[in-house]
């Protein structure tokens, strides 16, 4: 007997999520979308435009998530708190399994072109909030006199996007847990380089 698809949204979108994570947007087909979200094919297409409109929608919650919970908080971080951010990317309670996707934002920069401009916008807001996190951050630190006088926020900030998007690739990449903690390490250390002493 066929069990019953009707589903709230929130319940979908959490199960796409969660797909999505797994198996990325290319990797999920749409018949694991149904089972996973408990939607049919006729209301994934008349409710949410399809599958990458709703695959939008479920990137959407993430973000949203990702800047209520996990981004770094511009009021209150000090460098030692957005160093230890930084190291907590690649801790053992943060880091996604060998066999885990990661990071639902960074699969969809490497895993669609640049022709999209839905999933560009996306991709936007993620790196334009994060970098605009950092730059509040090292500007208050600058402005307590926290942060040496040459390091240019702005500039430190680019430079932070760019350790942590590579920090994403070597996760992705690495043959063991260990192997990133390096990199945090060594990208936390340059933050607290920038310190006053």
């Amino acid at each position: 007997m066929a069990r019953k698809r009707k589903t709230d949204h929130d319940s979908a979108v959490a199960g796409a999520l969660d797909l999505f994570w797994r198996r990325g947007y290319h990797g999920a087909s749409t018949r694991e979308l149904e089972q996973e979200t408990g939607l049919t094919r006729f209301t994934l297409q008349t409710t949410y435009g399809g599958k990458e409109k709703f695959f939008l929608k479920t990137l959407d919650t993430y973000l949203d998530n990702a800047e209520t919970r996990h981004f770094p908080d511009p009021d209150t971080y000090s460098l030692d708190d957005l160093a230890n951010w930084i190291r907590g990317i690649a801790s053992d309670e943060r880091m996604p399994k060998i066999e885990d996707a990661g990071c639902l934002a960074f699969n969809s920069i490497s895993s669609f072109d640049r022709s999209d401009p839905e999933v560009n916008a996306r991709i936007e807001r993620y790196l334009t909030t994060l970098e605009g996190r950092f730059v509040a951050i090292l500007n208050r630190a600058r402005s307590q006199g926290a942060v040496h006088a040459e390091v240019d926020p702005v500039s430190g900030a680019k430079l932070l996007i760019g350790l942590l998007l590579g920090l994403h690739t070597i996760m992705k990449a690495r043959t063991s847990d260990q192997f990133p903690l390096r990199y945090a390490e060594a990208a936390a250390g340059l933050i607290e380089g920038w310190k006053n002493r």
